[in-house]
């Protein structure tokens, strides 16, 4: 019998951790509503939630438990995803839906993408942060608070100049 090949990218981890999620809809104030990840990978979220959600909807998800510095999707406080499926979910309780999401963006912060705020990618984490909470390192590499506290910390020498030149790349 030949096994079907998997249609994931990152292996899944189960997670189960209360969360708040919002459709971002164009409005200045997104409602978010209770809701809890299933699991997660390197690519996106699977949660349960009481919204029946449209395929294709951006969301914002907000950690209740964020602790920067940490692995996992607590480390980040918020993200925007894209909704790729949902399904309801067998259950005694009021309706219930499981969505798939796929991750659009990371922050360090509660995203608000109506915001006119200029935002710009911390070059360590990739974190989508506000350009006036970004610090700038000497050769121009633009950090995040917990990004540049790390390398504010390192001592100077070797270690610090490589990190410095893997943010810059490959820049003459």
């Amino acid at each position: 019998m030949l096994q079907q090949a998997s249609q994931r990218a990152y292996p899944r981890i189960i997670f189960k951790a209360p969360i708040q999620c919002g459709v971002v809809n164009g409005e200045s104030n997104s409602q978010f509503h209770n809701a809890r990840t299933l699991n997660y990978s390197a690519g996106g979220f699977c949660y349960e939630t009481d919204q029946q959600l449209m395929p294709e909807a951006e969301v914002c998800i907000v950690m209740d438990n964020y602790t920067p510095g940490q692995t996992g999707p607590e480390c980040y406080r918020s993200y925007l995803t894209r909704v790729c499926w949902i399904q309801p979910l067998s259950s005694r309780r009021k309706e219930r839906f499981a969505a798939g999401a796929q991750i659009i963006a990371r922050s360090h912060e509660v995203l608000d993408v109506q915001s006119q705020k200029a935002r710009h990618n911390c070059d360590l984490c990739s974190a989508l942060t506000s350009t006036v909470l970004l610090h700038s390192t000497e050769a121009n590499a633009l950090l995040c608070e917990q990004c540049f506290k790390h390398f504010q910390s390192l001592p100077k020498g070797k270690i610090r100049e490589c990190l410095e030149r893997f943010l810059m790349g490959n820049v003459v």
